[in-house]
């Protein structure tokens, strides 16, 4: 019997992972925690004797990587679930961490089912694998910067920390991490330009996103849904090259 839990913000991803468990382990699996937060997630874990855990990493009040932080002794196996770009997810292979890429594969969760019942790990060599991680990402994302006219001088913008920029007639207003936004002398033709691929992406004639702050996108609607929670409406014409980029990152 392998007890697990699984931590993830949507109800129909942790569902949908649950259904493909119980498939592929049959009489092994037993759910004993369906959370949709980290704290949640905590709890679980320490009211049972837990043995896999799947993280969802990007989740709205606590960050799947936080969850390390509330052991001081780690007795079970972690496998992450997310939907990170390019880069990050070379940053996993090299530091070995066990993950998963949204949405889900059948045959990927075979092959990660199959590696966690192959390895043991305790809490030093997982924090030493975080480590190589960090240091990947911090060597590939690099703090590039890029400045924009403004009406009382120029500002200086890093680009990883744009979430999104808004066309506002001959001005644009980027909207940073941390609730910030900068309105710039520039037209949205110039800005396009001016980012970098394979980052930005226009979704439609009055938005440009980073693609690496997308979280999620709703068919229904055409909407993406940033990391921070803003929706942001893609258009018929942009849809296509839309999708062609965001699985250029995954």
């Amino acid at each position: 019997m392998i007890n697990i839990v699984i931590i993830d913000d949507e109800w129909n991803a942790r569902s949908f992972l649950s259904n493909l468990l119980e498939k592929e382990l049959g009489e092994e699996y037993h759910l004993v925690g369906s959370c949709a937060s980290v704290k949640d997630g905590v709890k679980a874990i320490k009211e049972h004797a837990v043995d896999l855990v799947f993280l969802d990493i990007q989740m709205p009040e606590e960050d799947g990587f936080e969850l390390m932080g509330y052991f001081e002794e780690i007795d079970f196996e972690i496998i992450f679930v997310t939907a990170f770009d390019q880069y990050a997810i070379r940053a996993f292979q090299c530091s070995a961490l066990h993950y998963l890429l949204k949405p889900l594969d059948v045959i990927e969760l075979r092959k990660a089912i199959s590696r966690y019942k192959n390895t043991s790990e305790n809490k030093k060599a997982i924090l030493q694998k975080f480590d190589v991680f960090e240091e990947y990402l911090e060597r590939k994302q690099e703090k590039k910067r890029i400045i924009f006219e403004t009406a009382n001088g120029f500002d200086v913008v890093v680009l990883k920390d744009i979430l999104y920029v808004d066309a506002q007639g001959n001005y644009c207003d980027i909207y940073l991490k941390d609730a910030i936004k900068k309105t710039v002398m520039c037209s949205m033709k110039h800005m396009e330009e001016c980012l970098p691929d394979p980052y930005f992406c226009r979704i439609h004639h009055s938005s440009i996103v980073n693609l690496n702050e997308v979280s999620r996108f709703l068919t229904v609607d055409k909407e993406v849904k940033l990391s921070d929670g803003t929706l942001l409406k893609v258009s018929e014409r942009k849809l296509k090259s839309f999708k062609q980029r965001i699985g250029e990152l995954v």
